[in-house]
């Protein structure tokens, strides 16, 4: 870690690329180091841009991933059933209705300034859940919202147009008859499809032992899609 930042709010920096610089992890019972990133049970990450002393808005990282694809490998094979390991993104840092950075008033455990389309931390935006997934099913979502007002966003869509495992039989869980065997590691490969500077589309692709689960998102209809290009 750098020096200035404190121990209680980083937790390491990691190296992606495609990037130019680490991000720097902030939150509680993870850490990392590298290329890589642990995360305890009932614990969360937020990826910063900079390291800070304190959760800064400005420095929360912004990923600009429309025509490009995310990936990563992870190991799933210790969170079994009713666990849900989340790799997700937000419109974060919240804003309130004057599009003054809000850092919330009743945020149930959530960090400042954080959003999502479920109202978690009591503060709207829209998300984009690349995988919410244990040994046993793995789901990816996407979330609008209704137009914001001067950032600010009054409701989303808590459903989600999502994409689940389940739908294909014998392509995900623990063993080895599993196409994709969530007791070793596998390749996450998220892409987010545009056309004319729009979101388009998104195709998360597993990979594992030259085998691949392909899930479509192809029930999500452009109009929904759109709402999701900023």
């Amino acid at each position: 870690q750098e020096s200035g930042c404190m121990s209680e709010i980083m937790h390491g920096s990691v190296d992606v690329r495609g990037l130019y610089a680490p991000l720097y992890m902030a939150g509680t019972g993870g850490s990392a180091l590298g290329s890589s990133v642990v995360v305890a049970h009932n614990a969360g990450l937020s990826a910063f841009s900079r390291c800070e002393e304190e959760w800064a808005p400005q420095s929360v990282a912004q990923l600009h991933l429309l025509g490009k694809t995310i990936s990563f490998t992870v190991d799933l094979s210790q969170v079994g059933c009713a666990c849900n390991f989340a790799v997700y993104l937000i419109s974060s840092p919240a804003y309130d209705t004057s599009a003054r950075y809000s850092r919330g008033t009743d945020r149930g455990g959530q960090p400042p300034y954080y959003c999502d389309a479920n109202k978690v931390g009591g503060q709207w935006c829209p998300e984009i859940d690349i995988m919410e997934a244990n040994n046993h099913a793995f789901q990816a979502t996407l979330h609008r919202c209704d137009a914001p007002r001067h950032r600010h966003y009054d409701y989303c869509d808590r459903g989600g147009c999502a994409q689940n495992t389940r739908e294909k039989s014998g392509a995900y869980g623990p063993g080895s008859e599993h196409t994709i065997d969530t007791m070793r590691p596998f390749d996450v490969e998220t892409e987010f499809l545009s056309k004319a500077g729009v979101l388009s589309g998104m195709r998360t692709t597993l990979r594992q032992r030259g085998e691949r689960v392909v899930l479509e998102h192809s029930d999500c209809n452009e109009g929904y899609l759109a709402k999701l290009t900023d």
